[in-house]
């Protein structure tokens, strides 16, 4: 079995936007764009940020984990403004496994414009194609059913419901589970 390639987020572009790391003068952009807003927030395991300062927190820690070579998290640049508007990418890996869960938020300035579709079928095939993970795994919230719309049209199918407990809410959310394979990924997407 071949090993992961861990390179880490290396940055790319969709049609529309720069996926990339976090750097600390993302911070404004992050709190005004998306991490500032509760109804972006709503379905997430994270709290909505109340000032500028935990966004700063925020960007630090993402620009730090963004320097290891087993992370995968790109912050989403609108290419048009050159704004951060968002975040995507393995907010958990098994490398054991050869396994990765996917996790996405967009402000909603954004939304319902298949932006996070682009992104996303961007950042799928980036974690089979590059970093070379087996499976891809994503959960959202039932009432989510727009996060739902875009994990299927990237080709994830639903595998069934439970709970899961947010630790950073301190709840527990009834929860839709999603997999893709890369096997299921390449007969879909590679053409030869």
């Amino acid at each position: 079995m071949e090993k992961l390639n861990l390179i880490g987020a290396q940055p790319f572009e969709t049609k529309r936007c720069r996926l990339r790391t976090f750097k600390l003068g993302d911070a404004e952009y992050v709190y005004k764009n998306y991490a500032s807003s509760d109804n972006v927030t709503r379905y997430l395991s994270w709290e909505s940020h109340q000032s500028l300062d935990d966004s700063r927190e925020f960007c630090r820690r993402m620009a730090a984990e963004g320097r290891k070579p087993d992370s995968f998290i790109w912050v989403i640049e609108l290419m048009e403004t050159g704004e951060p508007i968002g975040s995507i990418g393995a907010v958990e890996t098994d490398t054991e496994k050869r396994q990765a869960q996917l996790g996405f938020c967009l402000g909603e300035e954004w939304w319902d414009q298949g932006i996070m579709s682009e992104c996303a079928e961007g950042v799928i095939a980036y974690l089979f194609f590059v970093a070379g993970f087996d499976t891809l795994t994503a959960w959202r919230h039932r009432d989510n059913v727009a996060s739902g719309r875009v994990l299927e049209k990237c080709g994830m199918e639903k595998c069934g419901e439970d709970t899961v407990y947010l630790e950073l809410k301190d709840r527990e959310v009834p929860a839709v589970r999603y997999r893709l394979t890369g096997k299921d990924w390449a007969a879909k997407n590679l053409r030869f």
